[in-house]
């Protein structure tokens, strides 16, 4: 009776240790790194995802890093950095050679404006003024020159100010160190209240992608788990923020997240809507006219299809769960 009595204890105890250490294991989640241009709306699903625990339930930790893109591009190159939010600057970077691939869509369609002061009233009065830009072979770099050309306004007859991340492109509207800028929601519709010029909306131009996730080949092989941790957290995040039903509470957390009226994020959240991939996708067609304009923008010869720019499989993984 002693001994099973002792059994029992014993019994119990390594329960009690297994359940422990279970409850610590799911404690500790993969910190991750990426990088982030802006605090935009089109970033915004990153911060609603970590907040609502997203992904936590996939057992990611993400570090929000504000830096330039190309900077951030170099340092996922290096190991610096696990992932980078800018598809724009990785593009450029594939049609060098860098090895790395997009793996999920935030967006699949620009929802950036080129924002004027208040005397400018159309893109044909920029010839001449400088403009600012995140940086010159990304997207808003790309989308902004695409703008100017279509208005006749070739290479050299404005310059693009690189400026590294929105906060800085705000900012230099302002203080009129520049004549305009592209930026995306909610900053527009700020600017818009404020008196300052909507000039034209970079979907207009080039179906260029701005935000998503971006890894590198190099990741991809030695921590397959941050990858399909990331992938299935934003995949998740993005199907409740589609969601119609959780519409009321997603623009209430815009409201706090930027701090402005519920009327004002309404208004930029139904533009930023526009932009949003429905599935963590963009269409090959798409793709295919994206890579023409980078092509053509950056000089580059070489063919490219969008397999050379994407790695999909990760996605469709997270998908069938």
């Amino acid at each position: 009776m002693r001994a099973w009595r002792m059994i029992g204890n014993l019994l119990l105890v390594l329960s009690v240790t297994a359940v422990a250490q279970s409850a610590q294991g799911a404690a500790a989640p993969t910190r991750v790194s990426i990088h982030i241009p802006s605090r935009s709306l089109s970033i915004m699903p990153y911060y609603f995802g970590k907040d609502k625990g997203f992904f936590a339930a996939e057992q990611i930790e993400p570090q929000l890093i504000l830096m330039a893109p190309p900077t951030a591009i170099a340092a996922m190159v290096a190991g610096d950095l696990d992932f980078s939010s800018t598809t724009g600057a990785a593009t450029s970077a594939i049609m060098r050679g860098v090895p790395i691939r997009r793996v999920f869509y935030v967006q699949q369609d620009p929802v950036h404006v080129l924002m004027g002061q208040p005397e400018i009233k159309s893109v044909a009065e920029l010839a001449g003024k400088t403009i600012g830009v995140n940086a010159l072979t990304d997207a808003t770099g790309m989308s902004t020159a695409a703008i100017l050309r279509a208005h006749g306004i070739e290479a050299g007859k404005a310059t693009l100010l690189a400026l590294q991340v929105t906060d800085n492109m705000m900012k230099s509207l302002i203080s009129r160190r520049v004549a305009a800028t592209i930026l995306p929601p909610p900053y527009v519709e700020e600017l818009e209240a404020k008196g300052y010029v909507k000039l034209a909306e970079a979907r207009t131009y080039a179906p260029l992608s701005f935000i998503g996730l971006v890894s590198s080949i190099e990741t991809m092989k030695k921590s397959p788990q941050k990858v399909q941790g990331m992938i299935a957290a934003l995949h998740r995040t993005m199907n409740y923020i589609l969601n119609p039903a959780n519409r009321s509470e997603v623009v209430q957390y815009v409201s706090a997240y930027h701090k402005i009226d519920l009327a004002l994020a309404e208004k930029a959240m139904a533009a930023q809507m526009l932009g949003y991939s429905k599935d963590g996708t963009k269409p090959r067609a798409a793709v295919e006219k994206e890579i023409e304009i980078y092509r053509e923008s950056l000089k580059v010869a070489k063919t490219f299809t969008p397999d050379d720019l994407e790695d999909m499989s990760w996605l469709r993984k997270a998908q069938t769960r």
